[in-house]
């Protein structure tokens, strides 16, 4: 199934809205991509605090297609350290950018599996994981 944006960008301002849904962290990732279009591989992050809105700094890493455990874990290692200097409730949210046009990929959906348990091997909150190519940003299930 192919799936096209059609809904309008939000405002920018609207990324720090309080998120209550994956539906509303859809709308705050989209908020923070402006127009899709991307010329690499990489996971973006996002902490969202207790009060359910993105705290205002995002990091990304380039990554290559297929995702590599060890690097995964060497991550969620770093985030479990930097979560323990925020407050209780702080989770991270993911999203997986990269260029070309169509459905979720195997590789995306091996990228939420592999994000998804490794957080959980770390207990490391995570949010709901989205994938944005040059058409569409989407939830991947783990």
């Amino acid at each position: 199934m192919k799936h096209t944006e059609l809904t309008a960008i939000p405002a920018m301002e609207t990324a720090t809205d309080p998120i209550h849904s994956a539906a509303d962290l859809r709308q705050r990732w989209r908020a923070l991509m402006g127009p899709l279009g991307f010329g690499e591989r990489l996971l973006r992050f996002v902490l969202v605090g207790p009060d359910r809105r993105f705290l205002k700094m995002m990091s990304d890493v380039e990554i290559a297609s297929a995702p590599d455990p060890a690097f995964v874990a060497e991550l969620m290692a770093a985030l479990s350290d930097l979560l323990a200097g925020f407050e209780p409730g702080t989770t991270v949210a993911f999203c997986l950018t990269r260029p070309g046009i169509g459905s979720v990929s195997r590789i995306d959906r091996r990228w939420a599996s592999v994000i998804t348990e490794c957080a959980a091997d770390f207990e490391v909150p995570v949010e709901a994981f989205f994938r944005a190519n040059d058409e569409a940003l989407i939830e991947v299930a783990a």
